[in-house]
C-alpha cells in the first residue's frame, strides 16, 4: 500500500511539472494572453479537468514559475558564491546569477511585466499573493549585506532598497537587445559599484547627518510599507 501511494504521489509530481512545462512553452511561442487553460491541457495530453486538478488557473501556473526561479536563484547565487567573499563579490553574483537564470525568458517576462508592476494584480511582485516570494527575494539582498561593514540600523533598510533597485535592472534587461544583455550587466555592475563603495564612506562620523538623511529615504521607500500583504 505504501509503494502504491508513494508511486501516486510520483506520479502527480511528474505530471505537475508536464503541465507547468507545457504551460510556459505555449506562453514563450503565443503569449500569456492568447494561451488558455484548454490550450494547455490538449498541448499536454490532458482533459482540461485534470490540468484544473493541478492549476486552478493560468495565475497560477505563473505563480508556480515565479517559486520555481526564486528557487533556482538561491541555489545559484548560493553555489557561485565563495563563503569568504568580499560585498562586492557577494553582490555580483547576486545580480549575474538572476541575469543568467532569466535570460532565456525575456519575451515571457516581457509579457507578464504589465502584471508584475500593477499592484492590483494578484501577479505582482507586490501584491499578497506573492509575498511569501518577495519576501525570499528581499531576503538575499538583505543577507549579502551581512557584515561587519554594513552598520546593522542601514542593513535591513538598504537590502530592500537594493531589491528594489534590482527591479529596475530587470526592467531594463527585459527590453536590452544588446548582445547577451551587455548593457544591463554593465548597469548591475556599475550599482554593485556603487553600494560596494559607498556603505564604508557611511561608517564615517562626518556622514553621519548624510547617513541619517539616507535611512530617512530608505524607509519611505521600503516595499513593505507599500505592499499589500
Amino acid at each position: 500500500m505504501f509503494n502504491t501511494v508513494a508511486e501516486r504521489s510520483g506520479k502527480g509530481e511528474e505530471t505537475r511539472h508536464l503541465v507547468l512545462e507545457t504551460a510556459l512553452n505555449l506562453f514563450r511561442r503565443r503569449g500569456f494572453e492568447r494561451t488558455t487553460m484548454r490550450d494547455i491541457a490538449e498541448a499536454a495530453g490532458l482533459s482540461l479537468g485534470a490540468a484544473y486538478h493541478y492549476f486552478r488557473s493560468k495565475d497560477a501556473l505563473v505563480l508556480a514559475y515565479y517559486e520555481r526561479m526564486q528557487t533556482e536563484h538561491e541555489n545559484l547565487a548560493r553555489a557561485a558564491c565563495p563563503p569568504d567573499a568580499d560585498l562586492r563579490t557577494r553582490l555580483s553574483m547576486l545580480f549575474r546569477t538572476k541575469l543568467d537564470l532569466l535570460g532565456g525568458d525575456r519575451k515571457l517576462l516581457a509579457a507578464l511585466f504589465g502584471n508584475l508592476g500593477d499592484v492590483s494584480h494578484p501577479l505582482s511582485v507586490f501584491s499578497r499573493k506573492t509575498v511569501a516570494i518577495r519576501e525570499r527575494s528581499i531576503s538575499q539582498f538583505v543577507a549579502v549585506l551581512d557584515e561587519p561593514s554594513v552598520p546593522d540600523d542601514l542593513r535591513g533598510l538598504l537590502g530592500r532598497a537594493l531589491w528594489l533597485a534590482h527591479l529596475g535592472v530587470f526592467l531594463f534587461f527585459i527590453h536590452d537587445g544588446s548582445p547577451k544583455q551587455a548593457r544591463t550587466r554593465k548597469l548591475a555592475a556599475t550599482l554593485v559599484e556603487l553600494v560596494a563603495s559607498g556603505i564604508p564612506l557611511l561608517t564615517h562620523p562626518l556622514a553621519a547627518p548624510i547617513r541619517g538623511r539616507l535611512l530617512d529615504l530608505l524607509a519611505e521607500v521600503d516595499p513593505a510599507r507599500g505592499a499589500k500583504t
